[in-house]
């Protein structure tokens, strides 16, 4: 698992990597292992309207500094437009549909600074393949307009703060790309993306439960 990771990072960075990056990355991939899951919601723009994109992400971490994995990310369907139909009697008929924006995604975070406090991590690579389109109901039937594959890059910074040992805040701030955007749909889907958020230390309060 390890030569695997390294293996993908190394093709990512190598070619402006150098030779003392090279042996940090070494070390930090040889180092302690540890699973990661997070839960995660984003704010960003879709045209002029504020749109909210809801993500899970599950990895490994090396020596509590660099984070890699896989994530599902969906837009919350707060965007909508009026869809226009023949209906079963041959008339004209319209509905409300609902914009939907569904992708997996691989990312790589890297911790360039931490001490008691404070943890900067910059996520060079977060790139997400999945699809957008449109959704209305017609005769109790979901039917499905206008999809189309889409690629997104999603690169971005973050920053935390501990509070107390078990509790801090943090906050992300990225931008998405659309490297292959949906071209049936006329929304504009780049925009700047943040997000603020509390953080629970599990690591420390399981220390701390198992100490007393």
């Amino acid at each position: 698992m390890r030569t695997t990771f390294f293996f993908i990072v190394f093709v990512l960075w190598s070619s402006n990597c150098p030779a003392q990056w090279s042996d940090t990355l070494n070390s930090i991939i040889h180092g302690k292992v540890s699973p990661t899951a997070s839960f995660d919601s984003r704010n960003s723009f879709i045209n002029a309207s504020k749109a909210h994109i809801w993500g899970v992400k599950i990895g490994v971490e090396f020596s509590e500094k660099l984070q890699g994995g896989i994530g599902y990310n969906r837009h919350d369907k707060n965007l909508s437009k009026e869809i226009y139909f023949v209906d079963q009697a041959g008339l004209p008929n319209s509905a409300k549909a609902f914009l939907h924006l569904n992708y997996f995604s691989f990312y790589l975070r890297y911790a360039y600074y931490i001490n008691n406090k404070w943890r900067f991590s910059i996520m060079p690579y977060q790139l997400g393949c999945g699809n957008s389109y449109f959704q209305y109901s017609k005769n109790e039937n979901k039917i499905i307009v206008e999809r189309q594959f889409v690629v997104i890059y999603e690169p971005g910074i973050s920053v935390s703060y501990k509070i107390i040992p078990c509790l801090g805040i943090g906050a992300d701030v990225g931008y998405r790309f659309m490297l292959k955007n949906n071209s049936a749909i006329a929304q504009n889907f780049n925009s700047p993306i943040f997000s603020f958020y509390g953080i629970i230390f599990w690591g420390e309060l399981y220390k701390k439960i198992v100490h007393k």
